[in-house]
């Protein structure tokens, strides 16, 4: 229970010269009285009464304190300020921290870019000087100790043309020996007269043709081998693969009997003489017939 209001009867030093309003005790007299209040709450609880010095404000508490409302909504005004000023405090260091973090992605994004140009620019481009810090230096690959020993440019450019000398006779050597190769034009603005296929060109056989006049030609050279061993079976066979082999014609099991190297002599001279005898006979029998001489270095005296 709370009762707010003044009392002249029980306060002293009142200032009485107030044009209006409520009377108000002295700011440095600050005293408590036991009041009581049966009479309206039934003797139950007992109110003290406090002078607050400078308002003049006489405030009655129960057992259980209360505080002043206005005294209370200030308050909650100042939390409330508070709170929100520590949560925009708060939302603005967020929002610088995102910042930075895009920012600093962003600077590195840009010197990945860069460094992926400049290696791009030192492939592409070789001849172009390295641009190095004047306080960083190094050695350069090809002039070093070990390297191996290099041609001045006078050379290279000497061997170079040798070089191409030697192709072109290499190209002209092959032309000549395979006339039957095309002749591959590097350059499409060149043009020239086929050797082949001129006008004045004798005429030639086609493809077809020829490969037909090489199967004749290989069929006639097998008859005519073929005729050779039939007329000629006293020629020994060659054989051409030492794999093969065959029959002789004339030991063969149905051949018919032939005789010694002995007795074929014997019966040779039997009829060379036989032959002699038959002669003389018709030489003795018909006188009229004249001698002929078979060698013309015979002579003898006339009878």
């Amino acid at each position: 229970m709370r009762n707010i209001g003044t009392d002249s009867s029980t306060c002293a030093n009142v200032n009485k010269n107030v044009a209006s309003g409520r009377k108000t005790n002295d700011v440095d007299a600050i005293t408590a009285t036991n009041v009581d209040v049966s009479a309206g709450t039934g003797g139950e609880e007992s109110a003290v009464l406090v002078n607050v010095g400078g308002r003049g404000d006489a405030i009655v508490f129960s057992d259980e304190v209360e505080s002043v409302p206005s005294l209370d909504e200030e308050s909650d005004d100042d939390d409330d300020e508070d709170s929100w000023n520590s949560e925009s405090e708060d939302e603005e260091e967020d929002v610088d921290e995102e910042f930075d973090e895009l920012f600093a992605e962003r600077l590195r994004i840009l010197a990945d870019c860069r460094a992926l140009k400049n290696l791009a620019e030192a492939f592409l481009h070789p001849e172009q000087p390295v641009k190095a810090i004047p306080t960083t230096f190094g050695r350069n690959y090809f002039d070093r100790p070990s390297a191996p020993a290099v041609m001045d440019d006078e050379d290279a450019d000497e061997e170079a043309e040798i070089l191409e000398d030697v192709e072109n006779l290499k190209k002209a050597a092959r032309a000549y020996l395979h006339p039957e190769v095309g002749v591959r034009v590097e350059d499409t603005t060149l043009f020239g007269r086929n050797y082949f296929e001129r006008p004045s060109a004798p005429e030639v056989e086609t493809f077809e043709e020829a490969e037909e006049r090489a199967k004749i030609l290989a069929e006639a050279a097998t008859l005519k081998k073929l005729a050779v061993d039939y007329m000629h079976p006293e020629v020994g066979v060659r054989k051409v693969d030492g794999e093969m082999f065959g029959r002789n014609y004339f030991n063969r099991y149905s051949a018919p009997e032939t005789e010694e190297d002995d007795f074929a002599d014997e019966r040779a001279e039997a009829l060379a003489e036989a032959a002699a005898l038959k002669k003389l006979a018709v030489n003795y029998l018909h006188p009229e017939k004249s001698v002929s001489v078979e060698d013309a270095t015979l002579f003898g005296r006339n009878y």
